[in-house]
């Protein structure tokens, strides 16, 4: 195992969550504040013990899951005989948490197809994406394998419509009319499943499904060509319409005791918040960069700058 040092970053969705799911487009960013490594068992720093447990469990199980999947599913090899030499111990140090939007399962399924899958360097994206979808599949039971991929290449991504996939230069603090990302702690932590799951159901709504596809989708787009320099308009306006659509029709997603901060970032203009994932977890904000220092003193360790 010749990867054993090798960190694989968090992933940031700015704009494209739940509407991916349906084959709109998004765009990530990795997020190396927070990363997963694979580690030896016998390399269990002092007070991780049972941690190291715990992941060692769920790699054995991840192995059992994978070997049972058809091996012409994968585009790339897929090394059975080395991933069972090693599943026993083995484990993943992460600093991601978990049920916060950031992809720690993304990251890990990353990781694992990094050591274990051969040849995977020399395939398209699509085809890597195509993989990490079985692979991160394991723990959510249904994955667009944006999470994944965005982890496993380490750079900002342009999943487009049509399928096809960009890496994209991206410079957060340079940002079209100085505007600045952050995330928002709402120390609750939210399980995708469910989420996705419920989602899904309200897509059965033809109402609901309608808005989704005809206003959601396009000013998941809209946003994306602002950030990308594609269209002259302003970034903030356009997170500022998501935000309140979100509101409106992803109430279940947001955290109660959220709801007020968010409504407050609306009603002053000074910040706007949307969803960073499923729901949970870090909220996803963007301000004038005037606002860094009063955001900072309101929200004291609740925030986090993106850079």
């Amino acid at each position: 195992m010749n990867s054993e040092n090798i960190l694989f970053p968090a992933k940031i969705m700015l704009t494209g969550e739940y509407g991916v799911i349906l084959g709109g487009s998004a765009l990530t960013i990795p997020f190396g504040i927070f990363t997963t490594r694979p580690r030896r068992m016998k390399e269990v720093p002092p007070g991780m013990a049972e941690q190291a447990a715990i992941s060692n469990q769920s790699v054995q199980d991840l192995y059992h899951y994978l070997v049972r999947l058809p091996e012409d599913n994968f585009k790339a090899r897929f090394n059975k005989k080395l991933f069972e030499e090693y599943s026993g111990d083995l484990w993943y140090e992460s600093s991601i948490p978990e049920g916060y939007g950031l992809g720690s399962s993304g990251a890990l399924a990353a990781c694992l197809y990094n050591q274990f899958f051969e040849y995977s360097d020399s395939l398209t994206m699509e085809e890597q994406r195509h993989d990490l979808v079985l692979i991160e599949s394991y723990f959510h039971g249904r994955s667009s394998g944006v999470d994944a991929l965005t982890c496993f290449r380490k750079a900002p991504l342009y999943f487009r419509e049509d399928g096809t996939i960009t890496e994209v230069k991206l410079d957060l603090s340079d940002l079209p009319m100085k505007y600045r990302f952050f995330l928002l702690d709402s120390h609750t932590r939210f399980d995708t499943a469910p989420l996705v799951g419920y989602f899904l159901e309200q897509m059965k709504d033809e109402k609901f499904e309608t808005r989704i596809r005809e206003e959601y989708l396009r000013m998941n787009q809209r946003l994306i060509d602002a950030l990308l320099g594609l269209e002259k308009t302003d970034p903030g306006l356009i997170f500022r319409v998501i935000s309140d659509f979100q509101y409106n029709h992803f109430r279940k997603m947001i955290p109660d005791h959220m709801l007020d901060p968010w409504i407050e970032g609306q009603v002053s203009n000074e910040y706007y918040l949307k969803l960073n994932g499923s729901g949970g977890g870090y909220l996803l904000g963007i301000c004038h960069e005037t606002a860094i220092d009063f955001l900072t003193e309101k929200f004291d360790g609740d925030i986090l700058w993106i850079k």
